[in-house]
């Protein structure tokens, strides 16, 4: 190590689902820091995942709680936030429990640690960071998203946005160090809070992993009759339908994809449509939201690994990004799909956030 400073990058969540942690890490590490992930595991599938995600690196991803073991611990977690929830709903009463699962665990597990430097990237990291800076541990955010403004607004009143943006503004304005994924976002935040400019760091990824593509045909098989190999910079032949992708953890409302379905309605030719992600419950709500047209061109894809997912965009022929502008935070940046879709030869159909 060329410096004995440790930096603890405090996400609260699942590794496999926080790539800009991941890249994060990676940047400090090579940069000679002592770099440690401080996270948790909620679903068996997550965990192995992220012990794939491990292989090779050499910075430590430490688990403050696991929710896939059965314990009195895990159940008090699990008790502590619905009991915050409770008292918001019903008192009126706002509190940090409704942020996310085990701030006490998170909290513990950081201080074990004797960090230099805390970096909180989700919201109940920004609430474990605001309490450690009264312990006079140095704390920093990234802001990957706002986390304050990016609730739809029929979430919003089961939230407690006035506390968290009060935490927002301690950690900005307080801490050592602070980030955010655009300009546009950047000047919000000054804005808002009086802080000192975040820097940008975008949601980009290396140009090399183009090297890494797979060159399979796993979402469209079909394709291997028409192209032996999956290349990106090959020209598609004309029998092929024009494929549309987009992904999320989450296929569901809120995304832009019920304009999508209206578009693709009106829309004759050979075509198809990839969602993939997880429906979680939204199996009605893309009933309907899509017309019969569009189930008969629609193919539901599950996620894949970080590793893979250029080599699966790269089957496709358009991106969509159809981010609204409400919530605010959607408006501000640019979600990192978009550089994904470019980095994999995709032609990006987007948004006016």
């Amino acid at each position: 190590m060329k410096n004995s400073k440790t930096i603890v990058l405090l996400s609260g969540n699942q590794l496999c689902n926080n790539p800009r942690v991941i890249k994060e890490a990676d940047a400090l590490f090579r940069a000679g820091y002592k770099t440690v992930v401080v996270g948790a595991n909620f679903t068996n599938y997550g965990k192995t995942r992220d012990q794939h995600i491990m292989i090779g690196r050499r910075w430590k991803y430490e688990l403050a709680f696991d929710f896939t073991r059965r314990s009195v611990d895990v159940f008090l977690i699990k008790f502590q936030r619905r009991i915050g929830q409770i008292l918001y709903r019903y008192l009126g009463f706002p509190n940090r429990w409704q942020l996310g699962y085990g701030a006490v665990e998170l909290m513990k597990k950081v201080i074990s640690l004797k960090p230099d430097l805390v970096i909180a990237h989700w919201g109940v990291a920004i609430s474990v960071c605001e309490s450690l800076m009264s312990k006079g541990l140095r704390v920093g955010v990234d802001m990957e998203d706002w986390f304050s403004e990016e609730l739809l607004p029929e979430k919003r009143k089961s939230w407690p946005i006035k506390l968290l943006k009060n935490l927002e503004k301690r950690v900005l304005c307080e801490g050592v160090w602070s980030s955010c994924p655009s300009e546009a976002m950047a000047d919000a935040l000054v804005k808002a809070y009086g802080c000192q400019r975040p820097v940008v760091i975008r949601n980009v990824f290396p140009a090399k992993d183009r090297e890494k593509f797979d060159g399979l045909w796993k979402d469209r098989p079909e394709m291997m009759k028409l192209v032996a190999r999956n290349d990106p910079e090959a020209v598609r032949p004309e029998g092929a339908p024009v494929s549309i992708h987009w992904f999320s953890q989450t296929i569901g409302p809120g995304r832009g994809l019920e304009k999508l379905f209206a578009a693709l309605d009106g829309i004759s030719g050979e075509w198809e449509l990839h969602l993939r992600g997880n429906l979680n419950g939204y199996a009605k709500w893309l009933n309907m939201t899509s017309s019969s047209k569009i189930r008969r061109k629609l193919k539901i894809h599950p996620q894949v690994s970080n590793e893979e997912l250029p080599s699966r965009i790269a089957e496709h022929d358009i991106g969509f990004c159809g981010e609204s502008k409400i919530p605010l935070n959607r408006n501000l940046t640019i979600t990192s799909k978009f550089f994904q879709y470019l980095q994999s030869g995709l032609a990006v159909l987007c948004s006016d956030t």
